[in-house]
């Protein structure tokens, strides 16, 4: 499969902005990998991939350009693999396996979980409330839940593009940790107060 670096090397279109040699190279992209879906389906794909500022990626270097490309092809993936065409029920189980593996394994947060007053509580179930939390109060997810409202009104498709749009999100590295583990500190101290008497970032192993 061409990389999307080599493909704008074919291109010769000189009137063509970066994002029309994008979206060309999606819509082809998705005819040959998914071609159950509509048209429709995959143009609101595109646009959702690209996002609404498309002029930026004129402004671009050649090495910001290239991080752009792999966080497209990184939510790509993810959406084509363990969301488009699943069931509602499906994808979001789908999502929380993903991100299960991210903060499961990490023995401060077992630790805490543990410690909570309802003690009945799995790491899933904390898992589901952070990501409640995350939708309902982070304001980069407001954002992209307004913006897929924008591209689609098939509500199977919205969520699928909101569970892709969460597990990128929710798994970008800060510190060498995923955003989650930070989400799921703040979650479980300002929940857990009185027998979690301090949150160290250092010591999140």
């Amino acid at each position: 499969m061409p990389t999307l670096k080599y493909t704008f090397e074919e291109y010769n279109f000189t009137t063509a902005t970066v994002a029309e040699k994008l979206a060309q190279y999606w819509r082809k992209r998705l005819d040959a990998e998914c071609p159950e879906q509509s048209v429709t389906c995959k143009e609101s794909i595109i646009r959702w991939l690209l996002g609404s500022y498309l002029e930026r990626f004129d402004l671009l270097d050649s090495k910001d350009l290239d991080i752009a490309v792999q966080v497209m092809e990184y939510r790509y993936r993810s959406l084509h693999q363990r969301y488009l065409g699943k069931k509602r029920e499906d994808a979001y189980r789908n999502l929380i396996i993903r991100l299960g593996s991210a903060v499961t394994h990490r023995n401060k947060i077992q630790t805490w979980v543990a410690m909570s007053r309802e003690h009945q509580r799995t790491m899933l179930d904390v898992l589901q409330e952070v990501l409640q939390e995350i939708l309902q109060s982070d304001s980069y997810i407001q954002q992209q839940i307004t913006c897929i409202s924008k591209l689609t009104t098939d509500t199977q498709l919205r969520n699928v593009l909101l569970f892709a749009s969460l597990e990128e999100y929710c798994l970008r590295r800060i510190r060498n940790l995923p955003l989650l583990v930070y989400h799921f500190v703040k979650y479980l101290y300002h929940t857990q107060h009185n027998s979690l008497t301090q949150v160290s970032r250092n010591n999140l192993s």
